[in-house]
């Protein structure tokens, strides 16, 4: 008997750490990281998605990304750049009558308030206020038409093809509509002003002052909550847009923008576009200053016999960590140098093609050579 109570009770043992160990690896499974997979029919159902670097513009992943779509109140990235470019941060916006009241999400203006242009671009950057958008376009152009104009001059200017604003929040329209690329590099123009990445980025703040009651102006951007060295940039939702986000982190010297038009797990996406990028590629110096591209013989000084031929600034391009991609340098200078001659004056370019596309070109220079031949003493 006393055997059997031994058998029954190391079944039970048993049966209990084979329970124990299936729960421990159900934790384990739930606990892991899921691939995250992306519909592939983003065409059909009216979404787009692009992934670049900041700096070169570069394309690192993308679906449907040239399609037209309405994107709600990323339309600000661009009112934000406008503004940026056309007035001082400090000036005086006194809130007229039209920009009271707006559809939409709102910081809830009075006519007759006072605020610096700096805080209502924390309204417009971080509560979505359209009444901002508005208050700020009158302030800048006189009118909403006028500074709408700005922002599509602005926009062809950036050499973008499909994208046409008709109002400066986002509010729908059928004819206000971008792409998911063209809003990414909207963003990434904008990630170049100290100012605009300043305010994009900022998580709460605070503000008070003469002429207006105090408000306080949370980001609604959870990727500046949830992700690793996350920079901004901007959320959006109309009934017709759906969801809409501009995302964009930075780490190692490499900023990325991940933009998802119509994706109701926008936040989940885009943290996955910028993972990717991380994971995947970095940037590569392509062109350095301290490197001599070319030497040529110089005449008409008996000291110097030879000059160096050199870049000024320093070119970077993001690549795959895996050294699978290569990019051709092609040196373009001249023969030779008769002094005198000015370190001004260039002497050539450094051209750098990926896949047979000019990446970046940067001039050629040299030191200043004075004349000394064998007749300048004597003034000639």
């Amino acid at each position: 008997m006393v055997g059997n109570g031994a058998t029954v009770r190391k079944k039970f043992s048993q049966k209990i750490a084979l329970i124990l160990l299936s729960f421990a690896l159900l934790l384990i499974f739930l606990a892991a990281p899921k691939p995250y997979c992306v519909s592939e029919s983003a065409e059909a159902a009216g979404q787009g998605y692009a992934l670049i670097e900041v700096t070169t513009g570069r394309l690192l992943k993308a679906s449907n990304q040239n399609a037209r779509l309405p994107m709600a109140s990323t339309t600000k990235a661009m009112t934000a750049l406008v503004v940026l470019e056309n007035t001082d941060l400090s000036d005086t916006v006194v809130i007229p009558k039209q920009a009271v009241g707006i559809e939409g999400s709102s910081i809830y203006l009075k006519e007759g308030e006072k605020f610096t242009v700096e805080e209502l671009l924390y309204g417009l950057m971080l509560r979505s206020g359209n009444d901002a958008a508005v208050a700020l376009a009158v302030h800048v152009s006189g009118s909403v038409d006028k500074f709408v104009a700005k922002m599509n001059e602005k926009a062809a200017e950036m050499g973008l093809k499909d994208t046409s604003f008709i109002n400066p929040h986002g509010l729908h329209d059928e004819n206000h509509y971008t792409t998911a690329y063209e809003l990414a590099l909207i963003a990434a123009e904008g990630l170049k002003n100290p100012e605009f990445k300043k305010i994009v980025s900022t998580k709460n703040i605070k503000c008070e002052g003469e002429g207006h009651e105090t408000r306080y102006f949370a980001n609604k951007n959870k990727i500046l909550y949830n992700y690793e060295g996350a920079t901004g940039v901007k959320t959006g939702f109309t009934k017709n847009s759906g969801r809409c986000l501009i995302a964009s982190a930075e780490r190692e010297g490499m900023e990325v923008v991940a933009v998802a038009l119509n994706y109701y797990d926008y936040f989940e996406l885009t943290a996955h576009l910028m993972d990717y990028a991380f994971e995947n590629y970095s940037m590569n110096r392509v062109i350095s200053p301290d490197y001599v591209y070319k030497t040529v013989p110089v005449s008409g000084n008996r000291k110097i016999k030879s000059a160096d031929l050199k870049v000024k600034n320093a070119c970077y391009y993001p690549m795959k960590k895996d050294g699978s991609e290569s990019v051709e340098t092609v040196v373009e200078g001249v023969d030779s140098i008769k002094a005198p001659h000015s370190a001004n004056d260039q002497v050539g370019s450094v051209k750098v093609f990926k896949d047979n596309r000019l990446i970046f070109e940067e001039k050629l220079y040299t030191i200043d050579i004075e004349k000394k031949g064998i007749f300048s003493i004597f003034g000639k």
